[in-house]
């Protein structure tokens, strides 16, 4: 039974590599950006043939995130991640696409940056960052160009 507990575990991970949570490595590795995606304000739009309905404060399911060239989908509770290997700091811009939703933000990480959480707001389509915490430190509204 723990064979195919494994077997199904490197599948997922395998099949899906830019999710936060599978495989090891060591803390050099690049850095953790993550967040989750939020409605602010309600809205129906529509995607593909039917469609949905987002209240003010639920996550958004099934859309793309990326941040720089690594992307990753939002699941069932709005959350994402992606690891950006060789990471230099600076301007990094975040795109949403999928679910009726097309848009970006913009943030700037020093490049000591490790473990970035971004917590992206939807409105219309503007993409807002509602919160930014950059190694356990709160930086929502800071400026880190230098």
């Amino acid at each position: 039974m723990k064979s195919i507990t494994t077997i199904i575990s490197l599948l997922f991970c395998t099949s899906l590599p830019h999710l936060v949570g599978c495989g090891g490595g060591s803390g050099d590795s690049g850095t953790v950006i993550e967040g989750t995606l939020t409605q602010k304000g309600s809205v129906v739009h529509s995607a593909g043939v039917m469609n949905v309905k987002h209240s003010d404060g639920e996550r958004i399911e099934e859309v793309k995130i990326c941040v720089a060239t690594e992307c990753s989908i939002t699941d069932g509770k709005g959350q994402w991640g992606v690891n950006i290997p060789n990471f230099q700091g600076g301007e990094m811009p975040i795109t949403v696409d999928g679910h009726g939703i097309l848009g970006s933000t913009m943030i700037s990480l020093p490049v000591t940056a490790k473990d970035v959480q971004v917590d992206l707001g939807r409105n219309k389509n503007i993409i807002t960052v509602e919160k930014l915490t950059i190694d356990g430190e709160d930086h929502t509204g800071h400026d880190h160009s230098h």
